[in-house]
């Protein structure tokens, strides 16, 4: 099954991160922009692949790009912090996954 979801890519002074609005806790790093999203998509695939292990339902991908905008600004102002300076893109990544069937709907 291919799902594609909404992810944040933030770069830091020393490296790039992202993150999965649409799946808590899933977070990768990177040296650079092209090794941060490589990372990312197999961190969704692995995140998935726990999901499923463990039985939990499995978030189904909900957030556009403009979406993952808004919750990631959001954030920011809930930890009272300022936009950051850094630069901060958004993108959507598809990965190929076995159906589940414990799937949220």
């Amino acid at each position: 099954m291919k799902l594609k979801y909404a992810v944040v890519y933030e770069r830091a002074p020393a490296n790039f991160s992202a993150y999965v609005p649409d799946l808590p806790g899933c977070v990768s790093t990177g040296e650079t922009l092209d090794d941060v999203k490589q990372m990312i998509a197999e961190a969704i695939v692995f995140h998935i692949e726990g999901l499923t292990e463990h039985g939990e339902p499995v978030p189904p991908p909900k957030m556009s790009v403009g979406d993952a905008m808004a919750h990631h600004i959001a954030a920011l102002a809930e930890a009272n912090e300022d936009v950051p300076d850094t630069e901060t893109t958004f993108g959507i990544v598809e990965v190929e996954t076995e159906p589940s069937p414990a799937t949220a709907r």
